[in-house]
């Protein structure tokens, strides 16, 4: 990705521009093998520039042969002005969708995303050193972040931590030694969890501990740290930097497509008859009336698919199939969508009997 060196501009004020994460028409126009499971894949927002901000996210709907199924993904690529935007990737071996976008997401192939969206960006807080800890995929918003601060020509003094499981997992290294060597204000430390027998590797090796984040980062208590990776990961980091100081008001985590679904709030005990009646897939069951149903089903061991939790990403859809609901989105669905009987169950809760099916 070539970035333009663009004057130095101030980091952005308080009152930040809200973006409304509108349904947009996506083609793609590259695609990346960075590493063996993780492919970034480049589209061009139709509608023109899109304007977002570094570390948020993107909701693309994917065509599969089962039906559409909706994948959340934080961008990797920087808010540079421009009509095109990234995401970077992993697929396991035995995962559904994002496998399918490696093996048949094709250059031309027009999809529909829906965003931006997320509080997960460094524009909303400033006048801070930034700490920047990103593991597996979960580097790709870390990315997003360095870019747009390379690309206006900040000073801001940065460290930047990229964790990978072996040397041939770590991703833009040419790019990121390319931004260590003109910026001098940034600090770049790459960690090799477990280097492969024989494997050629003299940095740092092992999972991040508080010995050797205070090795990196020995000033972390006055930073504004961002991290994003497994949540055993961020759990990890954030006990360490605490550990050494940092208060956790100053510690920020954001996890959109890069790991499982965020498990969701076990739905109250509702005493039977004080509830409403949710029917959905066979079954019939009460849940109370103020959880949202995202929440209610999986207290029922019903799951739905994730991701933001806040009405914004329509990765939860479900069919409203009779009755009504409470629904609070915050542009999740559109209102073709919404005149079609789709919810988003993070943000709907009953208002009485109902019946529910899936999307898709």
């Amino acid at each position: 990705m070539a970035l333009d060196q663009s004057p130095a501009l101030p980091l952005p004020k308080p009152g930040l521009p809200r973006f409304g994460a509108a349904p947009r028409q996506l083609t793609l126009v590259d695609r990346t093998q960075d590493t063996s499971d993780i492919v970034t894949f480049t589209f061009r927002n139709e509608g023109g520039a899109l304007h977002y901000l570094p570390g948020q996210a993107i909701a693309l709907d994917l065509p599969m042969p089962t039906g559409t199924a909706t994948r959340t993904f934080t961008l990797s690529s920087a808010p540079l002005g421009t009509a095109e935007l990234s995401v970077t990737v992993k697929a396991a071996p035995d995962a559904n969708a994002t496998r399918w976008m490696h093996d048949h997401l094709e250059v031309g192939q027009q999809i529909t995303g829906r965003g931006p969206f997320g509080q997960f960006s460094l524009a909303h807080r400033f006048g801070r050193p930034l700490l920047l800890v990103g593991g597996g995929s979960g580097f790709t918003p870390m990315m997003s972040m360095l870019r747009w601060l390379f690309a206006r020509g900040e000073a801001v003094d940065v460290t930047v931590v990229q964790v990978a499981r072996r040397v041939e997992d770590l991703l833009y290294t040419q790019e990121l030694a390319h931004i260590a060597a003109n910026m001098p204000s940034l600090k770049l430390f790459e960690v090799v969890a477990d280097p492969a027998p024989g494997e050629s590797w003299h940095g740092y090796r092992g999972r991040p501990d508080r010995a050797m984040l205070r090795s990196m980062v020995p000033d972390a208590s006055r930073r504004e740290a961002y991290c994003c990776g497994p949540q055993g990961f961020m759990d990890q980091i954030r006990r360490c930097l605490v550990a050494e100081g940092l208060s956790p008001a100053h510690f920020h985590t954001e996890s959109f497509g890069l790991t499982a679904p965020k498990a969701q709030p076990v739905g109250k005990a509702v005493e039977q008859g004080t509830g409403h009646k949710v029917t959905m897939r066979g079954r019939t069951f009460e849940v109370a009336a103020d959880q949202p149903l995202s929440a209610a089903l999986a207290g029922e061991n019903i799951r739905v698919p994730t991701g933001c939790g806040a009405g914004q990403c329509g990765t939860c859809k479900l069919r409203l199939v009779d009755g009504a609901v409470d629904m609070r989105q915050d542009g999740g669905l559109s209102d073709h969508e919404v005149a079609q009987g789709l919810i988003l169950a993070c943000c709907s809760t009953a208002k009485g009997p109902i019946t529910l099916e899936d999307a898709s």
